[in-house]
């Protein structure tokens, strides 16, 4: 009998409309819910995928969702010398069995206000997953005197796009579907 040569774990690259960044898109589960955005090798000490793509040169941000990993790079470098790599180190990742964030980071919130229940159910069930789609996400961070308080992550938070996604639309439908805001402010890591 000859010896059966394993098939690479299967990883999709997904272009984003920000140049910079790809979305690498995977079968396994990375993280049951939630993401996880590293802006430096030193944020993502303690988990272990960020870890290992930040030991790649010009890799300048990761995301981790449930099923994908959103890499934004250098603006010189070019994808063609780094897909390769970060498809290498995410597969050494899926067959190591670690967890792709530490345990303490996959806390979720909970929220007794109606008005941050709606607006919170709003960008989970419409606005995160078209965000998703192209290899970013929102993160609500509070309410005040009306004002939703968000930040972009992922390929969305150097994309140039990102104003328009929130003027036209997280804002115009938190506005039309909760009385209650008045407007969107996007934060800033």
């Amino acid at each position: 009998m000859s010896p059966v040569d394993t098939v690479p774990t299967p990883i999709d690259t997904v272009p984003t409309p920000n140049p910079d960044a790809l979305m690498f898109k995977v079968q396994e589960m990375l993280v049951p819910t939630g993401t996880f955005e590293y802006r430096s090798a030193a944020q993502a000490s303690d988990a272990p995928l960020p870890r290992r793509l930040f030991d790649l040169p010009g890799v300048n941000s990761v995301l981790v969702a449930p099923r994908f990993v959103t890499v934004n790079k250098d603006p010189g470098l070019p994808w063609p010398e780094l897909v390769p790599q970060i498809k290498a180190a995410v597969r050494d990742f899926l067959e190591s069995g670690d967890m792709a964030v530490p345990d303490e980071e996959l806390a979720v919130a909970h929220y007794t206000d109606p008005v941050e229940r709606k607006v919170v159910r709003l960008l989970d069930e419409f606005i995160r997953p078209a965000v998703a789609q192209d290899g970013g996400d929102i993160v609500y961070h509070g309410i005040e005197d009306g004002i939703v308080k968000v930040q972009l992550i992922g390929s969305c938070s150097t994309c140039p796009s990102s104003t328009a996604t929130l003027a036209m639309g997280v804002e115009r439908m938190l506005l039309e579907e909760v009385p209650e805001v008045r407007g969107i402010q996007q934060i800033h890591a």
